[in-house]
């Protein structure tokens, strides 16, 4: 499977469109084709999911109990994304009421996450990399990884 690496700068126009980096933008296009599913899990950050990345995140949440409350909570919470197309230039429309939510206007980072791409405020992104030092038991913990 193809795996999303590393942070860009980009922006959020005017419209509300944010166009990929050129290499998320060919690894996108190449491995999944142009259709992506927008949405956020968290306050700070959307997350653009491959439709068929997404197509299996839906699976694995349907394979859970749905009246435990925090699957409830995430399927309402992703419920608010949308379907989108990648155009020509490798423009994704934001959706407005995500661009509210998540507060991201203007000037955001683009970041391959492994499996979707994650795009946060610019701000967000350099104060998360100087502020947000792991814990010694948070390092511990990925010490397993062998990092």
């Amino acid at each position: 499977m193809e795996r999303f690496r590393g942070g860009f700068p980009a922006t959020i126009d005017a419209k509300g469109r944010v166009k990929l980096p050129a290499r998320l933008r060919e690894q996108l296009e190449v491995s999944f084709g142009r259709e992506v599913y927008i949405c956020s899990f968290f306050p700070h950050e959307l997350r653009i999911y491959p439709l068929p990345v997404w197509q299996g995140v839906e699976e694995r949440m349907l394979s859970k109990p749905t009246m435990k409350p925090a699957v409830r909570k995430l399927i309402e919470r992703v419920n608010y994304g949308q379907l989108q197309e990648m155009d020509d230039h490798g423009r994704l429309l934001v959706p407005v009421l995500l661009r509210e939510m998540v507060e991201v206007e203007g000037e955001v980072v683009v970041s391959g996450r492994i499996n979707h791409l994650a795009v946060t405020n610019r701000s967000r992104a350099a104060s998360f990399l100087t502020d947000q030092l792991l814990s010694e038991d948070e390092q511990n913990e990925l010490a397993d990884l062998e990092l």
